[in-house]
């Protein structure tokens, strides 16, 4: 069974979209799409009309892109849409619902979101040849996760996903979890993010396929199994002004072959070339020299201490900590909104935390070094 994983899509400034412009942009990446038995893509965006629904309070921007708009996974001959991610629920229950309604009506199956908690952490079940394997999709816990009687994605929750990884090995050769989390624009995972995946790995999964950062990270082979820290984005446009070159446009898709003897794993640069409205796939030396700066990425992930400093490093970079709000009435401001998030999303956390223990222990300075590394280490290799 051959499995293809693309990473984050959303459909902001490519509206309206048509089939001969859906064609244009993946001509590139249509060939490996078409060897792959299932493809499975991240829809970073609730399918539904804007003016029907009401975007919920939160930090960050609230996404959403037109029903209509399911033709690019049609081009793109979706079998899978995973939705647990912070972006799903951006315009409310409603949004979530038609969400689902439209890929039911499209035949594209789906996992990681649901009209309660139970339904999102349903696994999606595929088998192709004699060889099964189940798919669950979760995310960290921002905004728009369901609950025992909201619509919503499938915020993490490790019993949860334990009992659902117990119950989908008893179903499926291998268990594949889709976890969509990380520190977005930093190209490793926190020391707590390996934690965590490797964590899931121990529960039983076979594979971690990962994504959120909006940029390129690593991975490693943990007790035999493959971790994808983050794929990046695929198809996400971004402000005009931004450079081309930003790591924003660059990514990878993940060929996963599975049989009965193991899942194996390739990796398959790309990058959205916005100037020409296309994804483009890396082919010979440039192919090489993205493979090389994720190797490059994956041996930090190797040295804990390594990881442990380059995170100290971000930290400095980004000091973000909850803010006590001015009175009673400031409970519902921004600051709020990043408040709650600091403390609900696992990412936010880990970072807040790290921020708090530097100050605490009189060594924030200590780490700016760390955090010069930083922006080296985030220049794409072309």
């Amino acid at each position: 069974m051959k499995l293809l994983f693309t990473g984050d899509i959303h459909f902001r400034g490519l509206e309206p979209l048509d089939m001969p412009k859906c064609e244009k942009i993946i001509k590139e990446v249509k060939p490996y799409l078409e060897k792959a038995d299932f493809n499975v893509v991240n829809l970073e965006t609730p399918l539904a009309n804007e003016e029907k629904y009401t975007p919920i309070y939160k930090s960050g921007p609230n996404l959403i892109s037109l029903p209509e708009d399911v033709i690019f996974l049609k081009a793109l001959g979706v079998h899978v849409a995973t939705l647990a991610n912070n972006h799903t629920g951006d315009f409310g229950q409603g949004a979530v619902k038609n969400t689902l309604e439209v890929l039911d009506k499209n035949s594209i199956l789906y996992c990681g979101a649901g009209k309660d908690v139970n339904q999102a952490y349903n696994a999606c079940r595929l088998r192709k040849d004699g060889v099964s394997a189940s798919l669950i999709s979760v995310c960290e816990n921002e905004f728009g996760t369901a609950t025992e009687d909201a619509y919503g994605s499938a915020g993490y929750n490790a019993r949860l996903l334990l009992n659902k990884i117990k119950q989908e090995k008893k179903e499926s050769d291998y268990v594949v979890v889709i976890f969509h989390g990380g520190n977005e624009y930093y190209p490793l995972p926190s020391p707590d993010t390996q934690d965590r995946y490797r964590l899931i790995c121990d529960m039983g999964a076979d594979a971690v396929v990962a994504g959120h950062t909006h940029c390129p990270q690593g991975y490693e082979v943990y007790d035999g199994k493959p971790i994808i820290y983050s794929m990046g984005n695929f198809l996400f446009n971004s402000d005009p002004d931004w450079d081309v070159l930003d790591s924003w446009y660059y990514g990878y898709m993940v060929e996963l072959d599975a049989d009965k003897s193991g899942i194996g794993f390739r990796l398959i640069p790309c990058k959205l070339d916005r100037e020409e409205g296309k994804i483009h796939v890396f082919e010979g030396a440039d192919r090489d020299k993205m493979l090389e700066y994720i190797d490059s990425l994956s041996e930090i992930i190797k040295d804990r201490v390594l990881l442990d400093n380059y995170f100290n490093g971000w930290a400095y970079l980004h000091r973000w900590v909850p803010k006590e709000p001015d009175s009673y009435e400031d409970l519902r401001d921004y600051n709020s909104a990043e408040n709650y998030n600091a403390l609900s999303c696992e990412a936010h956390n880990s970072l807040a935390k790290r921020v708090l223990r530097l100050c605490f222990l009189d060594s924030m300075e200590e780490s700016k070094e760390w955090a010069e590394r930083i922006e080296t280490l985030s220049k794409m290799p072309l």
